[in-house]
């Protein structure tokens, strides 16, 4: 089943959900921001964590984001009168509960405002407060959970160490 939540003046994303396989344990991705993936149309992004999800026999992933605003330029969270969006807290703690492994993987804070870099703690204080398997790709320059875009599939997933 292939899912999205999109608000309806079409500007958030709160939830992508994509079936890659009968059976396996259903994953939690969390990025920065929704971009123009919808129910039937992948992303780049996306495109990547079904490789990645097929490759760890994951049956279901479910997609959140630290913002919900939908773009395809990070740095447009900049000018976003409400770059969080109004449901989308809601929308993360849904998919904390509903999912077996979380693997948060937003990229460097360092591409989003300074302004906005806490909402990356909070998002990280709720994941790690479910207690529940947390994984992610490694960890870039900033201590942040690696963005798996530019990552080969060959790149394991590992405990999170906060």
């Amino acid at each position: 089943m292939n899912s999205a939540v999109i608000s309806e003046c079409g500007r958030y994303r709160y939830r992508l959900d994509r079936t890659v396989a009968m059976t396996g344990p259903v994953f939690g991705f969390f990025g920065v921001n929704g971009s123009k993936a919808t129910a039937h149309e992948d992303d780049h992004t996306v495109s990547k964590w079904i490789g990645f999800s097929k490759r760890n026999d994951v049956g279901r992933f479910i997609v959140g984001n630290t913002f919900g605003y939908r773009a395809t330029d990070v740095g447009d969270l900049a000018s976003a009168e409400d770059p969080v969006g109004p449901e989308n807290n809601f929308y993360l703690r849904q998919i904390i509960a509903e999912a077996e492994i979380l693997v948060p993987c937003w990229g460097s804070r360092a591409k989003i405002p300074a302004r906005l870099r806490p909402y990356l703690d909070e998002l990280a204080d709720m994941i790690l407060a479910a207690n529940k398997p947390v994984r992610i790709f490694g960890v870039c320059d900033s201590g942040d959970p690696l963005h798996p875009l530019r990552l080969p599939y060959t790149t394991p997933l590992v405990p999170w160490v906060r």
